[in-house]
């Protein structure tokens, strides 16, 4: 160990003349196994008050830390992991970083605001971190495990895999250094595990249990539940179709603070008009995306569900799925409905906004739609076939016991004097 901090040391003394945004811009991309090591001796990324939390605070061994979605909505497979925890562990004390409405999440959670002290203060103290996405300090302590559970397959390239001449960079220095602090990644399938290490450079260990959230579909009574309850809320009746409108948000068209300008890209109204008689559209914009002004002036039959936090739920009220280049459509068709593709500018996304992992017309569950006209004529999705192959290469690890899998694994690798207390309460 001390070969290695010196080693550190003389590589941080080396570029001690650059500073660390010279570093991002050059050493960063030509090696960044040596930049991740000039980070860890500089303490990058690491906010004063998390510091300090560190050196006031131990860990405590029952304290679980909970994130979604950059803290903006109580969603995914964190949500799905703690609402079965509660249920099985509840004397456990758990956290969840989310600046909406506290009254939504069940139990009796600590509820903190992203980056606010009290945040940096239960991270700190935390023994297990979960987490969709990725936490703002690039370091996380030792004694902490933290479980990073993903959102989905990717069909979009990502990060290291980003190839386009017009992506200014392939991925940050800060996500990188911080997904090397991933103790476990979750993956629903084989071939995202593979995405995940070469888009990633993730080489640490992935759990392929499928994803938690997805647990539902494989429930006949919580999804028949769910899906009463949903429809209930947004007032819809027990016949209408619903479709939702899901797409993903676009590189390009950046408004700051990790959010992108919102295009619709058909209209709602005509939609509607060419769908059967009684249907009702859903309208979810991507989490980074800035849609209010384009949806407010829609209502009655066309509801902008953008606010609404956790997409499971809509994904059991609603019929048929219309989506683009998201990865919602592999957790949909956990489900087995029908998807329909709307790709206007599909050879403007793969050839120069992103670039794809594989070809959409090649590997898909639904009609692909170039047009609005092409959309209009697809709606009606009585006959549409299941794609048994698209199912089984994507969504076959899934069996309604993922949640459990996930909590079993994540509990064994904690500290002796933690699972034997488990096994003197809950054998």
């Amino acid at each position: 160990m001390g070969k290695y901090k010196d080693l550190q040391k003389y590589i941080s003394e080396y570029f001690k003349d650059e500073s660390k945004k010279d570093l991002e811009r050059g050493l960063f991309y030509s090696n960044p196994e040596l930049f991740y090591e000039i980070a860890k001796y500089r303490k990058y990324g690491m906010p004063k008050k998390y510091r300090q939390a560190i050196k006031k605070y131990d860990v405590n061994k029952e304290l679980f830390f909970f994130e979604s979605n950059l803290a903006r909505q109580y969603t995914g497979n964190p949500r799905y992991i703690y609402e079965k925890m509660i249920e099985k562990y509840p004397d456990f004390t758990y956290v969840w970083a989310y600046n909406g409405d506290a009254s939504k999440i069940p139990g009796n959670p600590i509820i903190v605001e992203r980056k606010s002290d009290e945040y940096y203060k239960y991270l700190a103290q935390s023994a297990f971190l979960i987490n969709n996405t990725i936490f703002p300090n690039w370091f996380h302590r030792k004694e902490s495990f933290f479980l990073q559970t993903w959102h989905g397959t990717p069909y979009k390239k990502m990060h290291w895999d980003i190839e386009l001449k017009s992506m200014h960079a392939k991925t940050k220095a800060n996500f990188y250094v911080k997904s090397q602090g991933w103790n476990a990644l979750l993956s629903p399938n084989h071939f995202s595990s593979e995405k995940f290490q070469s888009g990633f450079k993730y080489y640490g260990e992935i759990l392929e249990f499928g994803y938690p959230a997805n647990d539902i579909f494989y429930n006949k009574k919580e999804y028949s539940e769910m899906r009463e309850k949903i429809r209930k809320q947004l007032n819809i009746s027990p016949d209408s179709i619903v479709y939702l409108y899901a797409p993903t948000w676009r590189d390009g068209g950046y408004m700051g603070n990790s959010m992108f300008i919102f295009n619709l890209l058909f209209d709602p109204r005509e939609f509607l008009n060419h769908a059967p008689e009684n249907s009702v559209l859903l309208i979810r914009s991507h989490h980074m995306s800035d849609s209010q002004k384009v949806l407010s002036e829609f209502e009655d039959s066309i509801i902008d569900v953008s606010s609404w936090d956790d997409a499971v739920e809509l994904m059991c009220a609603a019929d048929v799925l219309i989506t683009d280049y998201s990865s919602i459509v592999f957790d949909w068709y956990c489900s087995k409905k029908p998807v329909i593709y709307f790709v206007p500018d599909l050879d403007k996304y793969v050839n120069e906004l992103r670039g794809a992992y594989f070809d959409l017309e090649e590997i898909n569950c639904g009609a692909i739609c170039k047009s609005e006209e092409e959309l209009y004529n697809n709606l009606d999705v009585l006959d549409a076939p299941f794609y048994k192959d698209f199912y089984d290469k994507f969504c076959s690890l899934h069996n309604g016991n993922s949640t459990q899998k996930t909590i079993d694994y994540m509990l064994n690798k904690d500290h002796e004097s933690l699972k034997s207390k488990i096994k003197r309460r809950f054998k």
